[in-house]
């Protein structure tokens, strides 16, 4: 009898991908059809995470805002107070063990108090906390062992010791894992001497306790070091541009003697231990740049409906109105992401079980696997600052350019926040780079996917008709990335990821696409009402501008990788370097009209309208 081989169809594989059951997967946002997406957005709070929010805004308006001006400077003996404060209010260890003196809680809860307590307005103290929170606490609580959870985690949790984390060096600040810093195990094995330098340690003279890392036999290895630990020593204050309130100092280890005891991990994991809190350091900032884009746009609202030209306002100026829009869709499309990424760690950590011995080890997993959205939430939250505290010093006029207005200070204080949790460059080579992995090693179906799209680039639609528009726009560029994609793994392969000409745009339509994606998304699935249709002319204008800049990075790498494809025709190369076939949706929007619905209810309400 004669077998006929049936053939492949991959269409019906694509069909039997359970794309619901990729949620909680880093990455997934670049495979997972809108219709089979969900996102989390501050509007899903539950109670206790709204009491906590309530309560990190009453404290940052009430006790902190009025305190500001006496932040921005040096103030060690008030900083501590403050912090013994928060300890006590259970916001310095909101996502630590209940055995340490946490809560236990999500990762949402604990962004959540960093997301309100940035209303203070206060750069300086959100440096401080988000350093000991975060870096300087994170790497015992992930690592440590149950003696040195209780000997430091504690104390951190409380506040009456403030953390720090030591691994940028004078000739090792990008490239950290080329460090210099250097530890040996003494003969009497009871301590490892550190030898090095460390530069631009947040928290460095203030802090008890520094997570530090040195290579033992050319091994990268983190050690806590204390203050019983002879042979540190700390340098002077830093003279910094701005967030000169916090305590940023060079840290020297001189023949430091640091108990064995004190090693953190095993030695040769100090690379793991550095990158894997770094992710959880980076969407934190996400949180406090978009709280503070918020409180920049209200800062420049309220002086310019007093500011006078022409015997009118400055706010009934259309150039004026421009800048506001813009800086509302970027405000909310920072809180978007960041609510999105952590949203979708809690997702998977919350599968987990919290007594097993390992799991610890697979929060750590989780957090590596979610590094897009963390790389995402940083470069997008702090570009969006940058733009609002630029525009709002634009706002201020030449009042913007003196000390006696606040936007001068929140000009020079958003500038570290591009450069510090990994430079933005360095981010942008985290989310290509780890794209190309997940897409080599199949770690979300992106082959599979790519093969399905690149025949239907938009797929089924059966969104609102108000919307219909914009998800077919979303699923095309979810599509075209894929293609960019498949056309540079097939043209370099995984050398890729050294092509930085080409890294960085890439970089920047995976970022759009994820904020389409999360923001499509988090409209969606609000309830009907008046935010909801608030809502709307900010997603309808944030799509508009992610599919211009999306288009316009995929025309700078298709006019570099042309000569490398085959064409037919020599039209079919410009129609590919132009992204010809993206006039076919026929996209439309009209910027200005949705500009001027924004302004309407932002003069209205005289605020940013968007948190609920």
């Amino acid at each position: 009898m004669d077998l006929k081989e049936k053939k492949f169809d991959y269409l019906e594989m694509i069909n039997n991908i359970d794309f619901d059951k990729l949620y909680g997967l880093g990455g997934s946002f670049l495979v997972c059809p809108l219709k089979h997406s969900k996102t989390f957005s501050k509007e899903m709070f539950s109670e206790d995470q709204k009491m906590f929010a309530d309560a990190a805004y009453d404290y940052a308006i009430k006790r902190i805002r009025p305190l500001k001006d006496d932040l921005q400077v040096l103030n060690k003996e008030l900083t501590l107070e403050i912090f013994k404060e928060l300890g006590e209010m259970g916001f310095l260890g909101v996502d630590m063990p209940e055995k340490y003196g946490g809560s236990n809680l999500d990762k949402t809860t604990a962004a959540i108090v960093v997301d309100y307590l940035a209303f203070s307005e206060c750069a300086s103290i959100m440096v401080t906390i988000g350093a000991h929170t975060g870096i300087g606490a994170l790497p015992i609580a992930w690592y440590g062992t149950d003696r040195q959870k209780e000997k430091y985690l504690t104390k951190i949790n409380s506040g009456e010791w403030l953390a720090s984390f030591a691994l940028t060096e004078p000739n090792a600040g990008s490239d950290a894992m080329n460090g210099e810093s250097t530890a040996y195990l003494n003969d009497e094995k009871t301590h490892y001497i550190l030898n090095g330098q460390k530069i631009w340690i947040t928290n460095g003279s203030w802090a008890n306790s520094c997570v530090v890392f040195a290579k033992v036999n050319g091994k990268m290895t983190a050690f806590i070091v204390d203050k019983d630990c002879e042979g540190w020593v700390i340098g002077a204050e830093e003279k910094k541009m701005g967030i000169k309130g916090s305590s940023t100092v060079t840290m020297y280890f001189e023949n430091c003697k640091v108990p064995v005891e004190n090693l953190l991990g095993a030695v040769g994991e100090g690379g793991h231990i550095a990158l894997n809190c770094l992710y959880a350091g980076r969407w934190k900032l996400g949180f406090s740049s978009s709280a503070g884009s918020m409180s920049s746009i209200n800062a420049a609202y309220n002086f310019a409906k007093e500011r006078k030209q022409f015997s009118r306002s400055i706010l009934k100026f259309d150039m004026i109105k421009n800048k506001f829009a813009n800086m509302i869709a970027r405000a909310w499309e920072s809180d978007t992401v960041n609510y999105a990424t952590t949203g979708s760690i809690d997702d998977s950590i919350a599968k987990l079980d919290s007594n097993a011995e390992d799991y610890y080890v697979k929060i750590q997993k989780i957090t590596e696997d979610h590094a897009i959205e963390a790389s995402v939430a940083k470069v997008v939250g702090s570009e969006a600052l940058a733009y609002c505290a630029d525009e709002g010093v634009q706002i201020f006029g030449g009042s913007g350019f003196c000390e006696e207005y606040p936007a001068a200070g929140v000009y020079r204080d958003e500038r570290i926040n591009r450069i510090f949790e990994g430079t933005n460059e360095i981010n942008r080579l985290i989310i290509s780079g780890t794209v190309l992995k997940k897409a080599i090693l199949e770690e979300i179906p992106i082959r599979d996917v790519l093969l399905h799209r690149k025949n239907d680039m938009i797929g089924d639609n059966d969104f609102d008709e108000s919307i219909s528009k914009e998800a077919e726009v979303i699923e095309y560029c979810k599509s075209l990335g894929l293609i960019v994609l498949d056309n540079l793994i097939n043209i370099y392969g995984q050398d890729f990821k050294n092509k930085q000409w080409l890294i960085e745009p890439f970089a920047d339509i995976i970022c759009s696409i994820s904020i389409m994606h999360n923001c499509f998304l988090r409209y969606n699935q609000l309830d009907k009402g008046v935010h909801k249709n608030n809502t709307l002319p900010v997603l309808k204008l944030s799509i508009s501008h992610h599919y211009r800049k999306l288009i316009n990075r995929v025309k700078i790498i298709n006019s570099y990788i042309c000569d490398y494809m085959q064409f037919g025709k020599e039209q079919d190369k410009i129609d590919f370097c132009n992204v010809s076939e993206s006039l076919n949706l026929n996209y439309l929007p009209n910027e200005i009209h949705l500009k001027k619905i924004i302004i309407d209810e932002f003069y209205k309400q005289e605020k940013y309208y968007l948190n609920i």
